[in-house]
């Protein structure tokens, strides 16, 4: 039985609950949270032992893996923290606040010998899948342009506070759902990030932006637009890969469909039966699946989670 430590209670941590309730030799036997009432709520679900400082949880329980859910600017120390411990990582995404931070991150795993598992999950996301498959084959021709537009409300009373303060979410809307965007971005082009540029909008009495227009161009050529919008009431979500002989378009408010076509000829739709809460699932059984097989090179590395940080970086002129 692998025996896992959670560090943060947030609500990204419900994912991971849920994702371990359908692993047979998994379990979550510790959880940490500054919060009294987060951690109570994790531990009554779970059954995992209540702790209000991660160091102590780490020192005192037999842990397999830590699951670090921290603010952003946490992630560094904690991630540090449990390696120096000798207890395998997996951290959320985004991987640290800057380049600098990662690279100490994935220097320490790698001088302690643990895991450093890096939470993007666009490569396990149904939708993301099945159209993987389809670029994949060659029926529809080359990738050559990708186009992500997502708009909607960013700075919610739900937010947590931290989000809007730079000192601790490393940025607004774009290091938070742009870092989703460039790890889809990286996936089906199967590159790294060569360039990107762009801009950002920053409302008054921000400390963070809320709005982004950026182009990105991966090292195999293959190139893509991100547009974030997060000052309006209207939700919109939408995915388009462009092919020499084809399109895909992937719509959230669709659900679980996915939209192709061929040569100009009329979209196709098809169903892919899970929806996006299915990819945290799969992401966190391929963790657990590479822990049981002892291997040491994670499908989401943290030169990938770095990657990701160094182009959002560059884009505010941080890097």
């Amino acid at each position: 039985m692998f025996k896992i430590g959670l560090i943060g209670c947030g609500a990204i941590s419900n994912g991971h609950i849920n994702a371990f309730d359908t692993i047979e030799d998994a379990r979550i036997t510790a959880a940490c949270d500054i919060s009294g009432e987060k951690l109570k709520s994790v531990c009554e679900r779970t059954g995992a032992k209540e702790y209000s400082d991660y160091k102590k949880m780490l020192k005192e329980e037999d842990l397999d893996l830590a699951v670090i859910t921290l603010p952003h600017g946490l992630h560094c120390e904690a991630a540090c923290f449990c390696a120096e411990t000798g207890i395998d990582v997996f951290l959320e995404k985004p991987m640290a606040l800057n380049s600098a931070e990662c690279q100490k991150i994935i220097e320490v795993c790698k001088n302690n010998g643990v895991m450093l598992w890096i939470g993007h999950l666009q490569k396990y996301m149904p939708a993301n899948v099945f159209a993987k498959k389809l670029i994949d084959s060659g029926e529809l021709g080359e990738l050559v342009g990708f186009s992500e537009v997502r708009n909607g409300e960013y700075f919610t009373e739900k937010r947590p506070a931290w989000f809007g303060k730079k000192a601790m979410s490393g940025g607004g809307i774009m290091m938070n759902l742009g870092a989703h965007a460039l790890d889809k971005l990286k996936y089906f082009s199967d590159s790294d990030i060569a360039e990107i540029s762009g801009s950002i909008h920053m409302h008054d009495g921000l400390d963070c932006e809320d709005g982004v227009q950026a182009f990105v161009k991966m090292k195999n050529g293959v190139s893509g637009t991100v547009t974030l919008i997060g000052h309006t009431t209207n939700n919109d979500y939408e995915t388009v890969l462009y092919l020499t002989n084809g399109e895909i378009r992937m719509r959230l408010e669709k659900g679980c469909s996915v939209e192709f076509c061929k040569n100009g000829e009329p979209m196709q739709s098809y169903d892919v039966g899970k929806g996006a809460n299915w990819g945290m699932i799969y992401q966190m059984q391929d963790v657990v699946r590479t822990l049981r097989e002892k291997k040491q090179t994670p499908a989401i590395d943290g030169e990938y989670g770095l990657d990701i940080i160094h182009s959002i970086k560059h884009l505010y002129g941080d890097e």
